[in-house]
């Protein structure tokens, strides 16, 4: 290369697009690589595991599922091994093992997976079942014990379902008439309607009590049925030779995973797949599914998007249209552009302080005053709505500067145009300024859905928790409830990962959790994507 070529080189920038297209290619790269990282980590929870027999040269043998291989402190390697069985092992789930101390590792066919809906997994071999007082033996008969535990399931677990539902209907029937009754004893109190209140809560008196008499009888039918399934158990052996009696009905999933044939690992895989998206959790949301976090993540980000996406135009609209350039539109300008710099757990102690204090304490003042008497909160306590609204803020920032952004790139050509054509300001901007401009406030929603999807500090104050009993929505009238609390992907990850009684064990669950989050934000930018696109081809087809 010459000196004058060299010279040419540097100055017409060629370094800067090579340096560009470098800073592109790793921050590619790095996005590649985080999520195949989550990926390959989520998948390996939902493949099914070998189960290895592990024979110790000290003559002990045991049953594990290795989960990884390290240098070992006094030389050598060792193995983690999950083993399960926690009430067998001193309520440890893993165990390391000197590769140096394994004598032989087998992968017997009859080893059974024992998913339970509590007390975590069990490892052992399946040698009989007692079923309606009648004894059977397994011998390899792996298909006819995943039959038996279907049927057995199939035949005691619906009555004991609608027992539950019908007891949780005649708790909620309760609740509603033992706060019916705090209002007629609160107006009781009160000279006026007297007497008209208390026949009224003579009679209520009297319906509540018929209620508690039915739940008690509906209470003891649902621990007979229970105690009736548990008597129906499957008799196992562990590697140890010790005898173990699990009730069926305690059983979530049955598996011989070293003898499934390729489509029986993909027909685990996707069942695995179907209870995490579909079932509720369980052990301390340590496993089970994470049904109740996808849909409180996804009303909350329905509900903080209604409530941020039109305040956020609208302000945006005012500023960049109508508002003169004085001080003070500067003045807010600046106040918009720092409050999208503001740390969120400022907007969650906001939000826990002028949402739930003093919005939600008024409101229960003003609807609920017979509960605020006898110390129960509705709206004055964190819950989604609360919560949306915090969310809607934190985010109201980024909408405002991406709509006057967009507007202020529709060019004045557009607006002088059909202004000269007779058409009044209002009308220039609802059908010429703001359908051009209509891409770009998209991207600013894109950009407070990705924002917004995965707060967590603000929602630890404003009504996320651990486990939520009902569900902001339900089939219970007004079915919306958004007064109750709710559990989120993000708040989900943070708990079980780094609270969690056994974080080891939940480490896979946690995986699983961070790439549904992914996909979710994922999806809801690709709709916005889409639209945007669609709203860019038509308009700009439209001004050619």
């Amino acid at each position: 290369m010459t000196a004058h070529q060299r010279k040419n080189f540097w100055r017409i920038g060629e370094p800067g697009v090579w340096l560009a297209a470098a800073a592109l290619g790793l921050t590619v790269a790095m996005i590649l690589l985080f999520a195949g990282i989550i990926s390959v980590n989520a998948m390996r929870h939902l493949l099914a595991p070998k189960l290895a027999l592990i024979t110790v040269r000290d003559g002990g043998t045991f049953l594990g599922v290795a989960q990884k291989n390290e240098l070992a402190p006094e030389g050598g390697r060792r193995t983690q091994y999950k083993v399960a069985n926690r009430e067998l092992n001193n309520r440890a789930d893993f165990r390391w093992l000197d590769d140096a101390a394994v004598a032989a590792i087998t992968y017997p066919l009859a080893a059974a997976l024992v998913e339970r809906d509590g007390g975590g997994d069990f490892y052992g071999f399946l040698t009989g079942a007692e079923i309606a007082g009648e004894t059977r033996n397994f011998a390899a008969d792996f298909a006819g014990a995943v039959e038996l535990w279907q049927t057995t399931l199939a035949r005691v677990n619906p009555p004991i379902d609608r027992a539950q539902q019908k007891l949780a209907y005649l708790s909620e029937t309760l609740r509603a008439g033992q706060l019916r009754q705090l209002r007629l004893q609160y107006a009781a109190h009160n000279a006026r309607g007297r007497e008209t209140a208390q026949k009224e809560l003579d009679l209520l008196d009297a319906e509540n009590a018929a209620i508690k008499q039915a739940s008690v009888a509906e209470l003891a039918r649902l621990q007979a049925l229970q105690a009736a399934a548990d008597r129906e158990i499957f008799i196992f052996q562990t590697a140890e030779r010790q005898t173990v009696r699990l009730p069926i009905r305690a059983i979530a999933r049955l598996t011989f995973p070293n003898a499934l044939s390729f489509a029986g690992r993909q027909k685990y895989m996707a069942a695995r797949a179907w209870t995490i998206l579909s079932a509720m959790p369980r052990e301390a949301n340590t496993e089970g599914g994470v049904l109740p976090n996808i849909l409180g993540t996804v009303i909350l980000i329905f509900l903080m998007a209604i409530s941020a996406f039109p305040f956020g135009v609208i302000a945006g609209i005012y500023l960049r249209e109508y508002a003169r350039d004085g001080a003070l539109t500067r003045l807010i300008r600046i106040a918009v552009n720092n409050l999208a710099g503001i740390p969120s757990i400022v907007y969650g102690i906001f939000g826990l302080s002028f949402f739930i204090y003093g919005i939600g304490g008024t409101l229960d003042q003003i609807l609920y005053p017979e509960r605020v008497a006898a110390g129960i909160t509705t709206f004055g306590t964190g819950g989604i709505l609360w919560a949306s609204l915090t969310l809607g803020l934190l985010t109201l920032p980024v909408v405002i500067v991406a709509t006057e952004e967009a507007l202020g790139a529709v060019p004045a050509e557009i607006r002088q145009g059909s202004l000269a054509l007779g058409a009044t300001r209002w009308q220039t901007l609802w059908r010429a300024t703001l359908p051009m401009a209509s891409p770009g406030i998209l991207t600013g929603f894109i950009l407070a859905i990705a924002r917004a999807a995965g707060e967590v500090a603000p929602l630890m104050l404003t009504g996320v928790v651990k486990s939520a009993p009902a569900m902001p929505l339900d089939s219970i009238f007004p079915f919306a409830h958004l007064e109750r609390k709710f559990m989120h992907l993000g708040f989900h990850i943070y708990d079980v990962g780094f609270q969690s009684p056994n974080v080891e064990a939940a480490k896979p669950l946690v995986y699983v959790t961070a790439l549904l989050l992914l996909l979710l934000v994922f999806t809801l930018n690709v709709v916005a994507i889409k639209l945007r696109n669609y709203m860019r081809k038509k308009y700009a087809a439209h001004a050619l």
